[in-house]
């Protein structure tokens, strides 16, 4: 009951915080009449294009526990993810996957199999974004598995086939900076003009269950509800018009609570934890923003830390990842054009 009251109050503090930020931004923005004045100098809309692009990366879900005795690293027989965007206007829409043919993706005689599967979608305004996504990924492997038995290069790992993932993830985050073109680094569907920066404080929500689905006795799940809220800051350098590169950085701090069920005959064994949880994300990308043809390079450094309640287990993540990407812009139909500014015009 303690920690079910302490979630209600983490929630109702988070809540009254959030509804806080919102009314302040939304009467600057109320006040803000820079977009009628002279928005074009910093901005170039592409209304009248659809940006599709594809993408490799490799961001897909780890898992390292820290303990007083030992160490477990988990990793998916993943090295590259396959991404392809559809993007127009306010709207982005992503489906992402991991294929067997691409190098380091079929390792599955000494890491087994490994299948993912993300689907995403982004609303992008002057202001606010909102990200959507769902993702789903199952089959890891023990990456120290030479700290449990002999083990040399060539072996097989220690594997979980039937261990899974899912993960709801939303976010909301606001530009303070009505100069600042966030769909010019994230969508596409415009380009930054001039240099600029902006204030981009984000709330973050993330339900994710980790489930050992094997037959045998002892096998656990975890649902876990995280909100995190904190403050960042993204800088576009714009070179010659075409050519940018962005810094961005993002920190925050959070709630995480977690139940655990262990199955055990006759009964399972239910606990719950509620944790701290601290965040931070590095992120610096070039890009080639033209007309009708657009790449980029980004990379990020993140890392999360959080000590479980009541035990000596640290949880901890430090990841490298990177984004790279190419794409195309297409005329847009009259009609989704005028679809999609009656649909501007009501936001």
């Amino acid at each position: 009951m303690r920690i079910l009251e302490q979630l209600k109050t983490f929630i109702k503090l988070l809540l009254l915080t959030s509804f806080s930020l919102i009314c302040f931004v939304a009467k600057a923005q109320s006040d803000d009449t820079l977009t009628n004045r002279n928005e074009n100098e910093w901005i170039e809309a592409m209304n009248d294009k659809i940006a599709l692009d594809l993408s490799l990366n490799n961001s897909f879900e780890t898992f390292k526990i820290e303990t007083a005795t030992n160490n477990i690293i988990l990793y998916p027989n993943i090295r590259t993810n396959c991404r392809f965007n559809l993007n127009y206007r306010f709207l982005s829409f992503g489906v992402q996957f991991a294929p067997d043919f691409i190098p380091g993706n079929n390792d599955e005689a000494t890491k087994g199999k490994t299948n993912s599967f993300e689907l995403g979608t982004s609303l992008l305004f002057r202001h606010w974004n909102v990200d959507l996504s769902y993702s789903k990924l199952n089959g890891y492997y023990l990456e120290n598995t030479n700290e449990y038995i002999p083990w040399k290069s060539g072996d097989s790992y220690i594997q979980f086939p039937e261990l899974y993932y899912y993960c709801f993830a939303f976010t909301i985050g606001y530009s303070s900076n009505a100069k600042f073109s966030f769909r010019s680094i994230t969508s596409q569907t415009e380009r930054q003009l001039r240099s600029t920066g902006s204030f981009v404080p984000c709330l973050n929500f993330r339900y994710y269950l980790i489930d050992d689905k094997s037959a045998s006795t002892g096998t656990q799940k975890s649902n876990n509800i995280e909100l995190n809220l904190g403050p960042g800051y993204i800088y576009t350098f714009v070179i010659k018009g075409k050519f940018y590169m962005s810094l961005g950085l993002l920190v925050s701090i959070g709630y995480l609570h977690t139940k655990l069920t262990t199955r055990l005959s006759p009964v399972d064994v239910i606990s719950n934890q509620s944790n701290l949880i601290l965040r931070g994300a590095g992120q610096a990308g070039i890009g080639y923003n033209g007309k009708s043809f657009y790449t980029g390079l980004y990379t990020t450094l993140a890392a999360t830390k959080y000590k479980q309640e009541n035990t000596t287990v640290m949880n901890y993540d430090t990841k490298y990842l990177y984004h790279l990407f190419i794409g195309i812009r297409l005329n847009s139909p009259l009609f989704l054009e005028q679809l999609f500014s009656k649909i501007e015009n009501i936001f």
